[in-house]
């Protein structure tokens, strides 16, 4: 039996990234475990140990614009999106003739310290950081920095305690 089971966990690990390509192509969405789409790093000091425990395929990691890390013994709940691009504005597409849908170069890296709670459904959108710590809300919207050992939530998300 245990060879069954090797030889299985053999195959699907051969095979998983032809699966993953010949999904992409056909349009269909695969949950892929800590999977970071753009190019700049997703950085998780846990390893494999907190992505398998910690961190649901349910997550997204958009890294188009700038790095995300992620501190150990983050968890975080379902559905929660971590988005380093950001679209240009009106008035910087009328001043440099970039479409609306295009996105800024870099410099919107995320940074989630220890020991944190990120909430199912929250949405961080960079640059920002985030300290030791810190209770993220359900459905929250982060869009600014925030300190240590907080609770913080809402839309935009603000301070409601101090832990």
């Amino acid at each position: 039996m245990s060879r069954i089971k090797d030889f299985l966990r053999l195959v699907v690990r051969l095979t998983r990234p032809l699966v993953w390509k010949v999904a992409s192509v056909y349009g269909f969405a695969l949950n892929r475990p800590a999977y970071a789409q753009g190019d700049y790093d997703l950085v998780i000091e846990g390893g494999a140990n907190q992505i398998r425990h910690q961190i649901p395929t349910s997550c997204y990691f958009n890294t188009r614009c700038g790095d995300i890390s992620i501190g150990v013994g983050t968890v975080f709940g379902e559905g929660v999106s971590l988005l380093t691009g950001k679209h240009v504005n009106i008035s910087q597409s009328e001043e440099t003739g970039q479409a609306l849908n295009s996105i800024h170069g870099i410099g919107c890296d995320i940074k989630i310290g220890r020991g944190c709670y990120v909430g199912t459904n929250a949405i961080l959108i960079g640059p920002l950081e985030i300290g030791d710590h810190v209770v993220i809300g359900a459905g929250s919207v982060v869009t600014k920095s925030f300190g240590s050992r907080l609770f913080i939530a809402g839309n935009p998300a603000r301070v409601i305690s101090n832990i």
